[in-house]
């Protein structure tokens, strides 16, 4: 099985096989767009609240992290609840919006370990309590129904360490009738530290018959042969990896297909890093875009000469010219003799 090889996910075919994992903060439209020039078969946005979205009819305070509109490749928006009325609501109206209607299908986040997200019921603590994910699922399986779009579910391996139970989650969910799923392989407890469980991957892949994406250090193409031929997952899905580092998508897919793969380097470096700021400035304003796009500079420095020195310049940045000039210093340092 090849990474390049088209996968039906959700009613629809994906081009390949890799995916970026929805993530909030630095993975936001821009991001996600810049993962899609680079190959990402599919992309998902930032979680948001089912319920903010009944009680927001206009979007105003969520369309930022519902925006798909620029994304030529599949993509998705995902929810998280607690509450199966919410999602009988949020998603009617989402998929009678005129946008957000083109999502590929809905995505249900039963993962985030965040506390705020997490105290509520939703997230990662519904692994906690498998029959009212099942209710959620069924709710917007009902939901979504009618628009011809399909559901499916990112989770994790389980709460804690004495509570591992993804491959019983998973068949629930299949039953509730989610049409494929993610699975990150950590607890809740372990946020994002510590190694990711594989073996839980492959044991959750064996329960069901649905396509499952496996989630959790995925950092190079041996790591994802690893996952789809002995783990048996369907699709690797690369989140934090790809942060700093958007290319690693395309340098998977080529070296899937034997191809060398040169990443950016020197003006082009600069040239992508000036592009990623720009989209963000087209969907968010200079200001905003300027404020938030200084956390995705930090790990685009990551590993590099002199990093320290150019992370502490982050604070100082406040227009494109002040961007340019430090990303032409950062090329600069990094340049070899």
């Amino acid at each position: 099985m090849t990474l390049t090889a088209p996968l039906p996910w959700a009613g629809i075919e994906l081009p390949n096989r890799l995916q970026l994992a929805p993530m909030a903060g630095p993975g936001g439209l821009a991001f996600r767009r810049i993962c899609e020039d680079w190959g990402a078969g599919l992309t998902i946005t930032e979680l948001v609240s089912a319920r903010a979205i009944v009680y927001d009819p206009y979007f105003d305070h969520n369309a930022r992290y519902l925006d798909i509109s620029s994304l030529q490749a599949p993509a998705a928006i995902q929810l998280f609840a607690f509450d199966p009325d919410d999602l009988r609501q949020a998603i009617p109206r989402l998929l009678q919006h005129p946008l957000y209607s083109q999502t590929a299908f809905i995505d249900l986040n039963m993962g985030c370990p965040v506390k705020k997200v997490v105290q509520t019921g939703a997230g990662s603590a519904l692994m906690r309590t498998p029959d009212l994910a099942a209710r959620l699922v069924e709710a917007a399986v009902e939901a979504a129904r009618p628009f011809g779009k399909q559901i499916t579910v990112k989770f994790r391996s389980g709460w804690d360490q004495d509570h591992i139970n993804a491959p019983s989650f998973a068949k629930l969910l299949q039953e509730a009738g989610a049409s494929a799923l993610a699975l990150h392989g950590r607890t809740r407890e372990q946020m994002y530290t510590g190694q990711a469980d594989w073996e839980i991957i492959g044991e959750t892949a064996a329960q069901v018959q649905i396509p499952l994406a496996a989630n959790g250090d995925i950092q190079t193409w041996q790591d994802c042969q690893v996952l789809l031929k002995t783990y048996k997952a369907d699709a690797c899905m690369i989140g934090r990896a790809a942060l700093g580092r958007p290319w690693l998508f395309a340098e998977i897919l080529a070296q899937d297909q034997g191809i060398a793969f040169q990443a950016p380097e020197g003006q082009e470096w600069a040239d992508h890093i000036l592009h990623h700021y720009q989209l963000s400035a087209q969907s968010l304003g200079p200001e905003m875009a300027m404020r938030e796009f200084r956390t995705s500079l930090s790990y685009y420095f990551k590993g590099l000469r002199e990093a320290a020195r150019f992370r502490r310049a982050l604070s100082d940045l406040r227009t494109l010219q002040d961007l340019e000039i430090l990303v032409a210093e950062v090329v600069q340092a990094n340049t070899l003799d």
